[in-house]
């Protein structure tokens, strides 16, 4: 069962706290047993606003029925690159039904080059398509790019964009382009998950991220952060509890050099005025 790992500090939470969770695998399969202890957490830290992802038409409708009875829950849905060769032949139809039936946000979308995400082409067809759909409806949408920089702003370069910015989830690109995404109308988000010791060049990227522009997120059941920024766990210790949204929240603060307060204050005008 889904626990606490700081009791202390999930005793209580203060109405005028709101959080806001950029990204989040809230419909996953390995969330499902566990969602009530989840939702209860999300009352702990002041949860306000959560987009909650999907990756594939398989996992659509649960994201919108998950949304459907809860304001808080923002539904995204988009194929991911590691989706595309596993996708039905009329996917472009359930997306656009989808769409239709109730969807607020595009995503996870994306370009993968690591070595299990399947043929580029591919991925590049499918990624168009998408950023097409959400530039059309001017939709909110959240990018995945894993060793694709190039091939990601060849395209950002050179096609229509949504005239209210795109977002990229869980940003470990280089800090040289944060400049130019930024006219382009990016926002960048972060999880707890991305700060290791060793990440250095992570710390430098998200500090480099104009204020207006930063938005934070868990990725759960994804981006398990270290056991310090860890306040509650699931019974998959590898897997990361979504209510370790406020954890990260501290983690970023601290390396931004904010206080607690200021952060949400800024993450949430970011958020209200991406997502709307």
């Amino acid at each position: 069962m889904a626990g606490c790992t700081n009791a202390p500090s999930a005793m209580t939470h203060d109405p005028a706290v709101r959080l806001y969770d950029a990204h989040v695998h809230l419909a996953a399969e390995a969330l499902q047993e566990e969602r009530s202890a989840i939702l209860q957490s999300y009352a702990t830290i002041g949860l306000a606003k959560a987009v909650v992802v999907g990756t594939a038409p398989q996992d659509w409708p649960a994201v919108l029925t998950l949304c459907r009875d809860e304001p808080r829950f923002l539904p995204a849905i988009g194929l991911h690159p590691w989706e595309i060769t596993r996708a039905p032949n009329d996917w472009q139809h359930r997306f656009l039904q989808a769409l239709d039936q109730g969807a607020a946000v595009i995503g996870e979308i994306g370009l993968d080059r690591s070595r299990q995400a399947p043929a580029f082409e591919l991925q590049t067809e499918a990624f168009r398509f998408q950023m097409a759909v959400a530039t059309q409806r001017n939709l909110p949408v959240s990018i995945h790019c894993v060793r694709a920089i190039g091939a990601l702003m060849e395209i950002l370069r050179t096609v229509k964009l949504p005239t209210r910015g795109f977002h990229l989830h869980a940003y470990q690109g280089p800090i040289e382009l944060i400049g130019e995404l930024m006219d382009r109308g990016a926002y960048f988000s972060f999880h707890s998950g991305q700060l290791r010791p060793k990440a250095k060049c992570i710390s430098a990227v998200l500090r480099a991220v104009s204020a207006d522009r930063l938005l934070i997120e868990t990725d759960a059941p994804a981006g398990l952060p270290t056991a310090e920024w860890r306040e509650f766990s699931l019974a998959d210790g590898n897997l990361c509890h979504p209510g370790n949204l406020r954890s990260g929240y501290k983690a970023i603060a601290q390396l931004r050099g904010l206080s607690y307060g200021a952060l949400r204050e800024q993450i949430e005008a970011n958020f209200l005025r991406y997502f709307n």
